[in-house]
């Protein structure tokens, strides 16, 4: 009984330590729109860190704009034929699954030549776990004489 009681107790502190360790992040801190300048989004995603299991969150009305997951190489050069994803019903969640970067840009009109795009880099590890593995180990202490 008492095994099962601890069970339980570890499953519940595994999945609220998965729940607050993921992030959703509001893509731009607000709606997905055509940016007040060419660099916002590109400014805003590196002030984040993004992790495995985090979700991006597109915030924008049907119909007026759309998320596409695109290439490098569409991404560069704006051009969305080839789509590896497609978000056309807002607001909208991506689930970022795994270690890379990942391009989005609106293929409405000429949005994305307005800055309308923006590119994520997902690394494995939360921040905190980063920095343990490279913090300095302390020296040991002088014998005394």
């Amino acid at each position: 009984m008492v095994n099962q009681i601890l069970l339980v107790l570890l499953q519940i502190m595994v999945a609220v330590y998965n729940t607050y360790s993921l992030q959703n992040h509001i893509v731009g801190d607000s709606i997905w729109s055509i940016p007040p300048t060419y660099d916002f989004y590109g400014n805003w995603s590196s002030s984040y860190s993004f992790h495995i299991g985090d979700t991006l969150y597109f915030d924008f009305d049907s119909g007026l704009y759309n998320v596409i997951q695109v290439s490098r190489g569409e991404f560069d050069s704006c051009s969305g034929n080839q789509p590896l994803d497609a978000l056309m019903y807002g607001p909208a969640t991506f689930p970022l699954s795994r270690k890379g970067v990942f391009y989005f840009m609106c293929n409405v009109s000429n949005y994305c030549w307005l800055g309308q795009k923006v590119s994520v880099i997902v690394d494995e590890e939360e921040e905190e776990e980063e920095e343990e593995k490279s913090a300095p180990l302390a020296s040991p202490s002088p014998s005394p004489r």
